[in-house]
């Protein structure tokens, strides 16, 4: 879906259920009214909302704009519970959760994997470096306090060890460093008891 520009002055005085109806009908001038209208002040509030460049802000609209259109044509929308413009900004909002969370999925990946090779050293780059991704998700978990919040704050929050010391009361930066390679350690053998013991139950089948 393309959006095309008509003249639209006379679709100022339009209900937005009279607008929908247009956009349903077929006539272009109905969605390139909505767009326009709309355009400059959902720019201004998602980039205040989520953070956002105006670049990525601009691709939340049309994206926004596609959806609204697709739900129109699809009778997702008969009747408006709100208003055109409210419909529109929530759809926005719900890109960004959706962007948010894919972003820290990435990021907890990236995390996980540089985690992983850390304990693993070469074997990361090997061709067990899915199944041992899993089994490092899994003894993070398992490791318990305070080794997993120092892993959390160093690997996925990328907190300096500065702010680590401060966070989580050690005397200073050096020995959060050090309870830092004790967790390590200790993971280490959490994944190599964890691995010896998958690799007992496979003998044993």
């Amino acid at each position: 879906m393309r959006v095309t520009f008509y003249d639209m002055t006379d679709k100022a005085h339009m209900t937005d259920d009279e607008l929908v109806h247009l956009v349903r009908s077929g006539d272009g001038t109905g969605l390139s009214f909505v767009y326009e209208k709309h355009r400059k002040e959902f720019i201004s509030w998602i980039r205040k909302f989520s953070g956002c460049s105006l670049e990525d802000a601009q691709e939340y609209y049309q994206a926004a704009t596609v959806i609204l259109y697709e739900n129109i044509i699809s009778m997702k929308i008969t009747t408006l519970q709100s208003s055109l413009k409210t419909y529109l900004f929530g759809i926005g909002k719900n890109l960004t959760y959706q962007h948010h969370r894919k972003q820290k999925r990435q990021e907890r990946a990236r995390a996980e994997y540089m985690i992983e090779s850390e304990v693993e050293g070469d074997a990361a780059m090997g061709a067990q470096t899915e199944h041992d991704l899993q089994l490092v998700s899994r003894c993070l978990a398992m490791i318990g306090e305070p080794c997993r919040q120092l892993l959390d704050f160093f690997y996925f929050s990328k907190k300096s060890m500065e702010e680590i010391s401060s966070a989580m009361g050690y005397k200073n930066p050096e020995t959060a460093k050090n309870q830092k390679y004790k967790c390590m350690e200790r993971l280490r053998k959490l994944v190599d008891d964890e691995r010896k013991t998958s690799f007992s139950i496979i003998q044993d089948q």
